[in-house]
């Protein structure tokens, strides 16, 4: 557009004042993809004082029932040692069954934590958990809504939890929970670059006994002052190579990041990718809505969180937002802005919903049949077309096959 003008037409300030009506476009605001960094510098938690003073948790769902009725695992990390205890639950346990394992596994074996790190799983947000913690003394460290990377150690354990759950499970096959408290152990044996050693030595101060790794615990005995002097030197030890790592990871992660900051009073819209029923995502379309809102930042919450005033029809999210999830609004005097007719469900996501099934197919696999259909899936655009298992579509939408 301003090529094309300025051989029309000058004045002082002709690039700039193109440049802003262009990005003044509510639609092209709402729409356009992002040709810059994502927004968000990494800001570390603190290096925990001493051992499971600080923890981390979550849960790992959707696991194939056992024998004992057990459909989850629990994983509750500490922050600074990196050992971590993997319970076996069943996710429709009551938040007070929950509590009596917690002080029964946790409580029990390392003590009352000062603050516990984790995502806003109804759970933890319940009204019982939070007055639990209130009355034992541990601050509830919740991340920012829609941005697990707050608890980046939780989920960094999940994936090396569900590796060696899978190997167990293809190798010797049965229960998964019968293997749990094996992968448990060679989880807590494992070297961490982060901190220099393994949990299990973090933790007790020496190396564990195993097969692989075989002494007798009497060959060098330490006693009175000299345990407490060597303990001290390993949690120093320990909290410096944390530091060193977290720097090193704050170093790599901002060189693809920009800083952004937003002032009280600002408008800012929210980023909402669309997902299928069956929890696939969207490709987003030229003109497909990738943002809603505007909406008006109320309060700064932290240095990369920002509390936004939501309509009513939004009352489901939790109004705090990490700086990643928001784009800047550009105000133009012409714009007349419409309220958005979607429905965002509470993992910040629109829900899109099939229309029609369009195609069937079945796809060979190790000696296996698997039945795909090809499913028309409606959009505020126009329409998308996934593949599908038959079966995950017949469960969610049983109508489309009457």
């Amino acid at each position: 557009m301003y090529h094309d003008l300025k051989k029309l037409f000058w004045w002082s300030g002709l690039k700039r004042d193109v440049a802003q009506f262009v990005y003044s476009c509510l639609i092209c605001q709402k729409s356009k993809i992002e040709h810059q960094k994502p927004a968000g510098l990494l800001t570390p938690l603190d290096v925990p004082e001493w051992k499971w003073d600080s923890i981390s948790m979550d849960f790992v769902t959707s696991l194939p029932s056992t024998p004992s009725g057990f459909d989850s695992i629990w994983v509750i990390v500490d922050r600074l040692t990196k050992s971590a205890h993997f319970i076996p639950i069943n996710i429709s346990f009551p938040v007070a069954k929950l509590a009596e394992i917690y002080i029964r596994v946790i409580v029990k074996l390392h003590g009352v934590p000062s603050s516990i790190v984790s995502d806003r799983d109804p759970r933890f947000t319940s009204r019982f958990w939070k007055s639990l913690q209130e009355a034992l003394g541990s601050k509830l460290r919740l991340s920012s809504a829609y941005h697990p990377q707050t608890d980046g150690q939780s989920e960094r354990t999940i994936q090396s939890l569900e590796d060696l759950l899978r190997v167990c499970v293809l190798e010797h096959g049965g229960a998964w929970d019968s293997h749990l408290p094996l992968i448990e152990f060679t989880y807590n044996n494992s070297y961490h670059s982060s901190i220099g050693m393994t949990p299990f030595e973090a933790l007790y101060g020496r190396k564990c006994r195993t097969p692989l790794c075989w002494f007798e615990s009497g060959e060098s005995v330490v006693l009175g002052p000299e345990i407490v002097r060597q303990t001290t030197e390993k949690v120093k030890l320990i909290r410096e190579k944390m530091k060193a790592s977290q720097s090193r990871q704050k170093s790599y992660h901002d060189k693809r990041r920009k800083d952004l900051e937003f002032q009280e009073g600002d408008h800012v819209f929210l980023r909402v990718p669309p997902v299928t029923g069956v929890g696939r995502a969207l490709k987003s379309k030229k003109l497909t809505p990738r943002f809603i809102g505007p909406y008006q930042i109320s309060e700064r919450v932290g240095t990369v969180a920002y509390r936004v005033g939501l309509p009513p029809h939004l009352s489901n999210l939790h109004d705090v937002f990490h700086v990643s999830q928001l784009r800047r609004y550009v105000a133009d005097p012409s714009h007349v802005v419409p309220r958005d007719d979607v429905e965002v469900r509470d993992n910040l996501t629109i829900e899109t919903m099939p229309i029609r099934i369009e195609a069937r197919e079945v796809k060979k696999l190790r000696g296996k049949e698997i039945p795909l259909v090809k499913v028309v899936w409606s959009g505020t655009t126009g329409e998308s077309l996934t593949w599908e298992l038959e079966s995950k579509m017949r469960e969610s939408y049983p109508e489309l096959f009457a």
